[in-house]
């Protein structure tokens, strides 16, 4: 049987990513018919008030911001420059990118890094501060996380049954993945031994479960960049700091854009249960084979909240305008910058 062409292949990417899509909206469409009140979400959404999702909206805008400002803490302590609007603009689109492939930020660094390197920036800057600022930005995320499933572990109305044994393991596997990436970043022995089995590991994946020839060369290269990417952390601990209240700033401007969601629809959220909805999303949205959780994280909170005192419906209809202000609007405007790039590219490229 002959291998299928490029063209096919990518065609069956293009394919696979919008089932994926069609599968978290019969979820999230099973969850309305299953657990809703037609009536009541019908009010619900007649008595929107506009004010807090425009809040919502400088939220959004904020929280990338942010996000782009922690990178360019970073890439400020080398020599290359690049004018900040366009700087922006390639933050924006790198981050949206993991709204269609959920990889743990390894397809934003690639194609952050593909259009860097447009702007005369090597793969060897970007790539090992990319993994820097990545390190930071899921530690922060971890630890909220941690706060939100502590809320949840302590909550009488939700410890039960399969929510207990839900969040426990989350919170264990949280607590676990925090431990090993402070041991990364501050014990040199246990680095090197935790890099050396997270390569044998791939190696094995590589060459039994997708059945390729080894690839030392690759393998040694990935383990280069990660030393020099903790090495990098290690020399200013103030640029450390900054890129810290970036972050921290973004995941902060992030929950509030959901908090004020929450807000157009009537509901006023705790700070605990805030922390929880959002822990939701975030691991929901992250740990899918659905792009971006995309009706799978709805359907999720809603039934937590609904266990919580939030009425089912009220949380359908902030989570998808979450899902629209924070996912949907981003991704059409990165979509565009990213082709006035590669337009500009092209322009650029000599014949």
């Amino acid at each position: 049987m002959s291998p299928l062409p490029p063209e096919e292949k990518g065609n069956h990417k293009v394919l696979f990513v919008i089932s994926l899509f069609v599968l978290g909206m019969m979820v999230l469409g099973f969850s309305i018919a299953l657990g809703s009140d037609l009536p009541k979400l019908s009010e619900v959404f007649r008595n929107l008030r506009p004010r807090y999702l425009i809040a919502s909206f400088f939220c959004m805008g904020a929280a990338y911001l942010a996000f782009a400002l922690s990178f360019n803490g970073l890439f400020k302590t080398t020599p290359y420059r690049v004018p900040f609007p366009r700087f922006f603009s390639i933050m924006f689109i790198s981050a949206t990118v993991n709204f269609i492939v959920s990889s743990g930020g390894m397809s934003s660094i690639a194609l952050r890094s593909f259009l860097f390197k447009q702007e005369k920036v090597p793969y060897s800057v970007t790539i090992p501060l990319s993994f820097a600022q990545n390190m930071i930005f899921n530690l922060v995320l971890s630890c909220v996380c941690i706060g939100g499933l502590f809320y949840l572990r302590n909550n009488p109305l939700f410890m039960t049954g399969a929510g207990q044994a839900a969040v426990l393991t989350f919170l264990i596997g949280l607590l676990l993945v925090v431990a090993a990436m402070l041991l990364v970043f501050f014990n040199t022995s246990f680095r090197r031994w935790f890099l050396k089995q997270l390569l044998r590991s791939a190696h094995w994946f590589r060459a039994h479960i997708l059945k390729k020839g080894s690839d030392h060369e690759r393998f040694a290269a990935i383990h280069d960049k990660l030393e020099t990417t903790v090495k990098f952390l290690h020399q200013g601990w103030l640029q450390l700091l900054a890129v810290l209240f970036w972050v921290s700033l973004d995941w902060c401007f992030t929950a509030l854009c959901l908090y004020f969601c929450f807000h157009a629809v009537g509901v006023s959220l705790s700070l605990g249960l805030l922390l929880v909805g959002f822990t939701v999303m975030s691991l929901s949205s992250n740990i899918n084979v659905v792009p971006a959780g995309l009706g799978v994280s709805e359907s999720l909170l809603a039934f937590t909240y609904s266990r919580l005192g939030v009425g089912f419906e009220a949380t359908i209809i902030a989570a998808l305008l979450y899902r629209f202000v924070f996912f949907l609007i981003p991704l059409a405007l990165s979509s565009v910058l990213y082709l006035d790039i590669l337009r500009s590219f092209f322009k650029k490229k000599p014949r």
